[in-house]
C-alpha cells in the first residue's frame, strides 16, 4: 500500500525536478548568451574606436605640408644647448626641423634644470610656429656612452650591470627606473639603448662594455631595462640589428658572416626583446650565411629589404618603429652609398626613421620628396611610416587624440577624433622628483656596492 502511494508521488518529484533543471539549464543558457552578446558589443565597439582613431591620423598626416610630413622621417642632432633655433628654412621660408631632435654631448647643459629649459624652448619654437613637436632622444647607454653625464645620477655600463655591480635584480630593476625618470624629468622621449647584441670575438673590440654579455646575460638584464625605460616614459631603441663586428661603423663597414649554429646568438635577443621595445635602430652591417651567394644579403642592414622587412617586419611581427644608423657614418658614404642614395635605399627597405648626425636635413628631405612624387609604391611606404611616428607621438604624449563627435543612441556606433597637441607636453620642472630620483639612483649604487 505504502508503496503504491509513494510511486506516483515520486514520479511527480522526478518531473518537477526535471523541469526545474531545464529551467535553471536555460536560465544558465540565457545568461551565456547576454554575456556572450555583450562581449560582442564590447568588441565591435573597441573595433569601432580603432578605426575612428586610426581615420584620425591619417587625416592629420595628409593635413601636413609636403615638407613638414617628410620632415617626420628624420631624426637630426641639433644645435646648441641654451635656446633652440631652426639652422634651415622651406623653400617659402617657414622653419625647417626634424620631426625628431638627437642631443649629443655639447647639447647638454652643466645641470638638470638648463638642460630642460633647452628642451623646453625646443618645443616651445615648434609650437609657436605651428610645427608637430618632436620627440626628444639621446644616447644613454651607460659606461662609456652617456650623453647626460653632467646631470644624472651615475650610470653604470652594461657590462658592470651583467657583472653584478648592483647584487640582485631588484636592484637593477630599480636602478632603470630611476634613470629613466631622471630622463623623463629633464624632457626625453626616447633612449637610444639598450645595446642587446651578444658579445663575441668578432664584435668585443667595438662593443666592450657596451654589451650585457653573453645570451643569458643580455636576455635577462635587457628585459629589465627595457621595462624600466618604457614603463616610464622613455621609449627604447634597440641597438644594432642584426649586429656588428669589431669594424667600428664610423669609419668602416662591418661585415658579419654566421653558421646555422650562431644564428641564435646573433638573432634571438632581437626576436623576443622586441616585443617589449618601442624601436630598434638597423646597423649598417652586411649580415650573410656562410657561404650564401644570395643578393639579398649584399647590402648593409639598415638599406636591406630582406633584414627590415622580412625579417624584423614580417618574421618577427614588430609593429614599432625601425631607424637607420647615422646615414653620414664613413660605413655608408665610404662605400657607394652617399647620403642622398641611402635615403630612398632605407624607405624601400622598411626603414622608419631616417638618422643623420648632421644637422641639416632638408636636402635629403627635397630627394625623398622627388622620389614620392613619381614612385606610387614609395609614396605609399612614406605615408605608412609617418603614420607610425605620429601614431608614436599620440603614445608618449606629445600628441593626443580628442573626441569631437559620438553616437551611441543606436547600435550604429560611431565615434570621430581629432589628432592634436597635447597642451601638458610642455611642463615646468620638477626640481624636487628629479632631486628624489637622482638621489635614489646614487643611493643605489652605494648601497650595493657597499655590500
Amino acid at each position: 500500500m505504502l508503496k503504491s502511494i509513494l510511486k506516483p508521488i515520486s514520479i511527480i518529484l522526478s518531473v518537477q525536478l526535471f523541469v526545474s533543471c531545464q529551467k535553471n539549464i536555460s536560465l544558465q543558457e540565457k545568461t551565456n548568451s547576454a554575456e556572450e552578446e555583450r562581449a560582442i558589443a564590447e568588441a565591435i565597439k573597441a573595433s569601432k574606436i580603432e578605426e575612428a582613431k586610426n581615420e584620425a591620423i591619417k587625416n592629420f598626416v595628409g593635413s601636413l605640408s609636403p615638407d613638414e610630413k617628410f620632415a617626420q622621417l628624420f631624426l637630426v642632432n641639433i644645435e646648441g644647448n641654451e635656446k633652440f633655433r631652426s639652422v634651415e628654412n622651406t623653400k617659402d621660408k617657414k622653419p625647417l626641423v626634424p620631426g625628431g631632435c638627437l642631443l649629443f654631448f655639447p647639447n647638454i647643459s652643466d645641470n638638470a634644470e638648463k638642460t630642460f629649459q633647452f628642451i623646453k624652448s625646443i618645443k616651445d619654437f615648434y609650437v609657436q610656429n605651428n610645427l608637430v613637436p618632436p620627440y626628444i632622444a639621446t644616447d644613454q647607454e651607460g659606461g662609456d656612452v652617456v650623453r647626460l653625464r653632467k646631470v644624472t645620477s651615475k650610470f653604470l655600463s652594461q657590462k658592470e650591470i651583467a657583472q653584478n655591480a648592483l647584487k640582485t635584480d631588484q636592484a637593477v630593476c630599480e636602478y632603470y627606473e630611476t634613470q629613466a625618470k631622471q630622463m623623463a624629468l629633464i624632457g626625453f622621449n626616447m633612449n637610444l639603448a639598450p645595446v642587446v647584441e651578444v658579445e663575441t670575438d668578432f664584435n668585443h673590440d667595438f662593443l666592450d662594455t657596451r654589451t650585457f654579455g653573453n645570451l643569458e646575460n643580455v636576455l635577462k638584464y635587457g628585459k629589465i631595462e627595457i621595462d624600466g625605460f618604457e614603463k616610464n616614459g622613455i621609449a627604447t631603441v634597440l641597438k644594432h640589428f642584426p649586429g656588428n663586428s669589431s669594424t667600428d661603423p664610423h669609419t668602416g663597414l662591418p661585415s658579419i658572416t654566421y653558421s646555422d649554429s650562431e644564428k641564435e646568438i646573433y638573432f634571438k635577443p632581437f626576436e623576443e626583446l622586441l616585443k617589449s621595445s618601442s624601436a630598434v635602430l638597423m646597423s649598417h652591417a652586411i649580415v650573410k650565411p656562410y657561404g650564401s651567394q644570395e643578393k639579398i644579403y649584399d647590402s648593409p642592414a639598415c638599406l636591406s629589404y630582406h633584414w627590415v622587412t622580412q625579417i624584423v617586419r614580417e618574421k618577427y611581427g614588430f609593429d614599432g618603429l625601425i631607424f637607420s644608423d647615422d646615414i653620414f657614418m664613413g660605413a655608408l658614404t665610404d662605400n657607394g652609398f652617399p647620403p642622398e642614395k641611402a635615403a630612398i635605399e632605407a624607405i624601400n627597405a622598411g626603414i622608419n626613421v631616417i638618422m643623420l648626425s648632421e644637422k641639416k636635413f632638408g636636402t635629403v628631405s627635397e630627394i625623398l620628396q622627388a622620389e614620392a612624387s613619381k614612385n606610387e609604391v614609395f609614396r605609399k611606404k612614406i605615408e605608412k611610416s609617418v603614420f607610425r611616428i605620429i601614431e608614436y607621438k599620440i603614445k608618449t604624449g606629445i600628441l593626443k587624440f580628442e573626441e569631437i563627435s559620438k553616437d551611441s543612441s543606436n547600435e550604429d556606433f560611431k565615434l570621430k577624433f581629432i589628432v592634436k597637441i597635447n597642451e601638458d607636453f610642455s611642463k615646468e620642472f620638477d626640481k624636487k622628483q628629479f632631486s628624489n630620483a637622482y638621489e635614489k639612483g646614487m643611493n643605489l649604487i652605494n648601497h650595493e656596492t657597499e655590500r
